[in-house]
């Protein structure tokens, strides 16, 4: 009973509510700046859960290409259109590749899990720019998404989309704060402190790794279907180390410690980008790196640590009111 009444949760459920009513009030940009950042924050939703037990990934890519062919290919091979095969197919073989990957990685600790991870995206990457089966370095086109059956027309396909991209990050970022707050998703941080005292309690590091391993890519490529299906687009580059790179930097400047933190952070990353490259085309990423350094030396938790700070304000000067007046006296 106490997870139903999560405040996590029901922020998560609130503002998936909200949003769902509002996409009429929004301009077009706005609604594809948001599914785009949608998009992203599930693979950095992935990286906070590996972060969270101390490893570090660059491979996050490998499965946001997945995801994003996934729905690609059931639409020119199998004659599919509907965005819940194409969704699931893509987390299934996402899920596939990990098990049989994370194998290995698991045994691994510190900048070799981030060079292997980031290897084998590489070798994906070389593997799909040659291949014709991926379009090589032209990539495929995605066409217009169906739901279940249901055939959106041309004027509502935009909204549809939209409100499938929302609840999609809704229901995977409820599973995944259930999954950090039950008994095996805490134990990633004891693993990040003392990798021995978890063994000698009886758990299995390398089989905690291996299942965080699995559900970060299995989140990244419901990631890469929203993405393809946003931009009715998939591309090789999907696989390429920048963009796992861009995920670790949006976890980097919103932080590890809620689930709407990745959310927050890619928000803010796209709503940043949109404004450098309109008003400083030349040197926007400039603009970039001079604020992931003001959020490092200023904010090293992110910013996502905002809320942590907003909510100590607020209760400190509410318990202070609550104590008795005799016992203001004494403290």
């Amino acid at each position: 009973m106490r997870r139903l009444v999560d405040p996590t949760i029901i922020a998560i459920l609130a503002g998936a509510l909200a949003l769902t009513f509002a996409h009429g009030l929004m301009p077009g940009w706005v609604i594809y700046m948001l599914q785009l950042a949608l998009a992203a924050a599930l693979p950095a939703l992935g990286c906070m859960i590996l972060l969270r037990s101390g490893l570090l990934t660059f491979g996050q890519g490998l499965f946001y290409f997945i995801g994003a062919y996934g729905v690609a290919l059931t639409q020119r091979h199998l004659g599919l259109t509907d965005a819940f095969a194409g969704l699931l197919l893509g987390a299934l073989a996402s899920a596939l590749v990990a098990t049989i990957v994370g194998t290995f990685l698991a045994r691994y600790r510190g900048i070799f899990f981030a060079m292997l991870t980031l290897a084998l995206s590489m070798v994906v990457y070389g593997i799909a720019i040659k291949m014709d089966l991926f379009g090589r370095s032209d990539g495929l086109n995605v066409s217009r998404l169906t739901y279940l059956g249901v055939v959106p027309g041309r004027e509502w396909a935009t909204p549809a989309l939209f409100v499938f991209c929302i609840w999609v990050f809704a229901v995977a970022a409820v599973m995944t704060h259930l999954y950090l707050t039950s008994r095996f998703g805490r134990m990633l941080s004891a693993i990040h402190d003392n990798e021995t005292r978890v063994e000698y309690l009886g758990w299995s590091v390398a089989k905690a790794v291996h299942v965080s391993f699995i559900v970060a890519a299995v989140l990244a490529s419901l990631g890469g279907t929203l993405a393809a299906a946003a931009a009715r687009y998939a591309d090789p580059s999907l696989a390429f180390w920048t963009t796992s790179g861009e995920f670790v930097f949006i976890v980097l400047i919103s932080g590890i410690g809620n689930v709407l933190s990745p959310l927050f952070g890619s928000v803010f990353l796209e709503a940043l980008r949109a404004y450098a490259s309109t008003h400083f085309p030349d040197e926007w990423q400039l603009v970039l790196g001079a604020v992931m350094l003001v959020i490092i030396l200023f904010l090293p938790k992110g910013l996502g640590h905002l809320f942590v700070l907003a909510k100590r304000a607020v209760v400190r000067p509410v318990a202070g009111k609550s104590l008795p007046a005799n016992a203001k006296e004494r403290s």
